[in-house]
């Protein structure tokens, strides 16, 4: 019995390991500490989060499934540059999820929508991009929150940590954050007033403006 009950709390302990890892991998590349293109030392980076190499390449080999990073044989794992294809791939495929989760719980969205005025309150006032993403992902995320649909809350999770540098590309321009907080009152406004198809365009369109945006950066970048 004691052997079973240290044996499970080494497998939770692992597990909590491997989520802080694949977390922290995250962030450094989202917050632009590991480039696009870059090699990933992994002795450096293994030694910054205090971990060893094993459950490093774990992570990077979970990153890699996710299209964050790359390997090859000869230079081991890069970071994934950003590319248009992908934005132009995975922005459609959100807003066609979301507006599945919105449209499969409309009945029920009238629970939420005062915690949405909230955020989208706070998001307008945020300063800085991370603080931006933060609560614009927060939104999105409650607002799809009463579809109580489990494989689709797991596949919207999926494509936004693959967009969550797109994401934070956008929300490092100051001056799109009122664009953003305007289509999200546009969304609330009509659920607010039973109004679920001009809702969906509304999503489709904040969906849709982002990736133009982002693709029109990129091209300047």
């Amino acid at each position: 019995m004691t052997l079973h009950h240290s044996t499970l709390r080494k497998k939770r302990g692992h597990k909590r390991l491997r989520q802080a890892l694949h977390l922290a991998l995250i962030d450094l590349i989202v917050m632009g500490e590991l480039k696009g293109g870059e090699k990933i030392n992994e002795s450096l980076i293994s030694r910054r989060l205090k971990v060893s190499r094993t459950p490093l390449r774990e992570a990077l080999l979970h990153l890699e499934k996710e299209g964050l990073v790359r390997s090859d044989l000869r230079r081991g794992f890069t970071v994934a540059p950003l590319s248009a294809r992908e934005v132009r791939e995975i922005y459609p495929i959100l807003a066609q999820l979301e507006c599945l989760a919105v449209r499969t719980s409309v009945k029920f969205l009238t629970t939420v929508l005062p915690e949405l005025i909230r955020i989208n309150s706070q998001f307008a006032r945020a300063r800085t991009s991370v603080r931006a993403l933060e609560l614009d992902t927060l939104w999105h995320n409650t607002l799809m929150s009463q579809s109580k649909n489990a494989h689709l809350e797991t596949l919207v999770a999926t494509l936004r940590s693959v967009i969550r540098r797109y994401e934070h590309f956008y929300m490092s321009d100051s001056t799109l954050l009122p664009v953003s907080t305007a289509q999200h009152a546009e969304i609330i406004s009509a659920l607010q007033h039973n109004d679920l198809e001009t809702g969906l365009r509304a999503i489709e369109e904040n969906y849709h403006l982002g990736m133009q945006v982002l693709l029109k950066k990129m091209d300047e970048e």
